[in-house]
């Protein structure tokens, strides 16, 4: 199975050209399911930092993560406060919507105007949870660094997911080189990009607004991590619009 996804992964990057470095930039998904509800997902990135806004709103008004430490902050703009969210893998059990086996197929694809590869992600038994449509980040005119802010924010959210369909469905590759772009499950779920732009982004609106409280405790709250495992550069959090204190 190792040398069959490693095979899939190689076939898959014949898609990728040479990343070219442009300004932040803002992509849009569509989530929906068999009932015919729909949110749309606009997501606005500018290195490591991105910004998630949902329409109709989820639990929380927006989400900002930064994916170099896997930090999340859900925003509450009626109470003015902000939840913190460690989204290591230190912090989340291991499950297999982390570790996806892919299958390449036999088509092409174009979403929304990209180029991307068909394939199946295989469950434990080998069966077809899910199908993805991959695309390079060249082809979404995304930077590496992008691309990376990118591939985090779906595997991320696997993590942090009991099952795919509580995910956003999005996947990557090992390398984080390539995204999806359409994915789909046999129940009707679906996750489809609608466009990619291009532009620079204020960076207030990857900060926390001032004089926002943040809730305790963080999460998740698990009692069985040891606090000396922490990474260094999580011991100690300066969190985004928060000044530091002497």
């Amino acid at each position: 199975m190792l040398k069959h996804n490693r095979l899939a992964t190689a076939i898959l990057l014949t898609l990728c050209a040479t990343p070219i470095s442009y300004a932040d930039s803002t992509v849009v998904y569509e989530s929906s399911n068999k009932a015919g509800d729909k949110v749309e997902h606009t997501i606005l990135i500018s290195g490591p930092w991105l910004r998630i806004d949902s329409v109709p709103k989820g639990k929380t008004d927006y989400s900002i993560m930064d994916t170099s430490r896997l930090l999340k902050f859900d925003i509450d703009e009626k109470e003015k406060t902000y939840q913190l969210t460690r989204m290591g893998r230190l912090y989340w059990p291991e499950t297999p919507l982390i570790s996806p086996n892919f299958k390449l197929l036999r088509k092409k694809n174009t979403v929304a105007g990209v180029a991307c590869q068909p394939v199946n992600e295989l469950g434990e038994n080998k069966q077809a949870v899910a199908e993805h449509c991959m695309a390079a980040g060249s082809s979404l005119r995304l930077s590496a660094r992008e691309m990376f802010t990118l591939t985090r924010l779906f595997m991320s959210s696997r993590r942090m997911s009991d099952k795919l369909s509580d995910s956003l469905l999005g996947v990557a590759t090992p390398d984080e080189r390539q995204a999806s772009i359409l994915s789909q499950d046999p129940a009707g779920n679906k996750l489809e990009l609608k466009s990619v732009s291009h532009g620079w982004i204020n960076k207030k609106l990857m900060k926390i607004p001032t004089g926002y409280k943040k809730l305790k405790p963080e999460l998740p709250v698990n009692p069985d991590v040891p606090k000396n495992t922490l990474p260094p550069i999580q011991r100690k959090t300066t969190l985004p619009g928060e000044n530091n204190k002497k």
